[in-house]
């Protein structure tokens, strides 16, 4: 059998007619949308007719769409704009991230501290659930009223697929004044009933759904809340300087469109086949722990841990195999240590002495090919165990 791909959560491959796109003509034509000639224009014309389609796909005006170079840079622009453009003001430079963020906007706030602001951690219980009486304490303020410049959690996490309850935060900021930002790089387009969480600020990837590497969007209700990470030109609002990519904003909108037309029937068809996964590997593996079981997921996503197992061996065992899949997010890959999200939702000795395993499936994902995984990766366990490899 072909390798089985279950690594949809760190990229997802290529829809055939984003691949189109990029070795088309078109990809091929001088293309660069500031300059003033025919050629120019037409990159101009191609670019906003992009950001109208991803746009349309998220159901939000296109004013808002900011293309950036992938969602670690959104996350970057988000948070460190953010705090930047409070300093600038003389406000408050506190920002909140939720305790289970991606590395992206973790480290993006050790950045903060570094320059001078604070930092407040919020706590996420296992069902996605947020703490709230340090949610509210946090946006009520201190006693001179100061309340943090940001409040950024992520929709969905990219580990275990749990879903967070972001919309009564954003509705809360909103109300207080306070700039929210809503990380769903694994949240968007996943789910029929949709829509966006609400937030200020609004990260998105283009690779988790199978448009081009490189390519991340921002959504930016009001861009005075932002100061530019990046300098040297005016393009995307003064935002993100620099000649934009408009093949690769194309092939965005295209996998965009492509994801939103087929949601309905692709969200219960991945569902049903993340479900089947998780019941034959229960069943085969009494040991197995299903992280975010506590709570609501995303559909495309099972993490998985194993008592006693070195933390990164599971998918080097099984890349032999010829499954793909991961131990967590790709940006932590050689990293070492526990998962600092497993720490944070069942405490540092589950993280430490757990092997996580994230089986993340996509649009490519057949039943045949979760079937057959379904098999493997209990034989792999078995064998490990076997070797006397942990308890």
């Amino acid at each position: 059998m072909e390798p089985i791909y279950l690594d949809h959560a760190a990229a997802t491959p290529l829809r055939p007619e984003v691949a189109r796109i990029l070795g088309g003509e078109e990809a091929r034509r001088p293309a660069n949308p500031s300059s003033p000639h025919r050629w120019g224009r037409d990159a101009r014309r191609r670019l906003e007719r992009a950001r109208d389609q991803v746009a349309d796909a998220l159901d939000v005006p296109s004013s808002r769409v900011r293309f950036v170079r992938g969602g670690t840079e959104a996350n970057n622009l988000a948070v460190l704009g953010r705090f930047e453009a409070a300093r600038r003001e003389g406000a408050s430079t506190r920002v909140a991230l939720s305790a289970v963020e991606h590395s992206s906007v973790r480290e993006a706030g050790m950045e903060v501290t570094a320059l001078g602001g604070e930092v407040v951690t919020l706590s996420v219980a296992p069902d996605g659930t947020l703490d709230s009486s340090a949610t509210s304490d946090l946006l009520t303020g201190s006693p001179d009223g100061d309340v943090p410049a940001l409040v950024s959690c992520m929709w969905v996490n990219h580990e275990t697929g749990s879903i967070l309850a972001v919309e009564d935060l954003v509705k809360e900021c909103r109300r207080v004044g306070v700039v929210s930002h809503v990380d769903a790089t694994q949240g968007a387009l996943k789910f029929a009933s949709f829509p966006l969480p609400p937030a200020d600020l609004v990260s998105l990837s283009a690779h988790k759904l199978g448009g081009p590497l490189g390519i991340g969007i921002l959504l930016v209700r009001d861009a005075s809340v932002l100061h530019p990470r990046h300098f040297g030109g005016g393009q995307e609002g003064e935002l993100r300087p620099g000649t934009e990519d408009v093949t690769g904003a194309e092939g965005t909108a295209v996998a965009f469109q492509e994801v939103r037309a087929s949601l309905p029937r692709e969200e219960v068809r991945i569902r049903t086949l993340r479900d089947r996964l998780e019941e034959a590997l229960v069943e085969a593996i009494p040991e197995l722990q299903v992280h975010g079981r506590e709570g609501p997921r995303a559909p495309h996503l099972l993490n998985v841990g194993l008592p006693g197992l070195p933390l990164d061996l599971l998918p080097g065992a099984l890349d032999l195999e010829g499954v793909a899949a991961s131990a967590g997010a790709a940006c932590r890959s050689g990293a070492g240590g526990a998962s600092q999200v497993l720490s944070s939702l069942y405490g540092e000795a589950h993280a430490e002495h757990t092997a996580p395993l994230r089986l993340s499936l996509g649009w490519t994902t057949t039943e045949e090919e979760v079937e057959a995984a379904a098999g493997i990766i209990p034989q792999v366990i078995h064998r490990i165990r076997k070797a006397g490899i942990g308890p």
